[in-house]
């Protein structure tokens, strides 16, 4: 693996035309990144379309954080509301479905985030900062 690696995902509004695995508009972008701490899709869905079924994951904690269009998420027993700017933690063990509303006025598009393993360190408490250092466009 190289120390950097680049895969365009295209336009939000292309991201329905990616066949998978799991079908059509999910993309598991953490095989094309190689990644080995966190895995990442890309997800879009038409009004009306749902997830085939409900998951949970043992070990690994999820982010969706929603772009586009209206949906609604099944989180154990309950019903949360989602649409563009809406952020969701799933804990491991929590049993989680979506869909896309059939009155949404575009796809619903979102990426999910998974990362497991140890705690994460909180923010910048694992980096190294050169302040010195000039930025390449400047």
């Amino acid at each position: 693996m190289t120390e950097y690696k680049v895969v365009e995902l295209g336009a939000l509004d292309t991201w329905d035309e990616f066949e998978g695995p799991l079908g059509r508009g999910k993309r598991f972008a953490e095989f094309e990144l190689e990644t080995k701490y966190m895995g990442m899709s890309s997800n879009a869905a038409d009004p009306g379309k749902s997830a085939p079924w409900w998951h949970f994951h043992s070990q690994e904690e999820e982010l969706y954080i929603f772009l586009s269009g209206k949906g609604q998420m099944g989180l154990n027993d309950e019903v949360v509301d989602v649409e563009a700017g809406t952020t969701v933690r799933v804990s491991p063990g929590t049993w989680s479905t979506w869909r896309c509303l059939p009155d949404s006025p575009e796809q619903l598009r979102f990426i999910v985030m998974r990362a497991g393993g140890g705690d994460l360190p909180r923010v910048g408490h694992d980096a190294t900062m050169d302040k010195e250092r000039p930025l390449p466009w400047a």
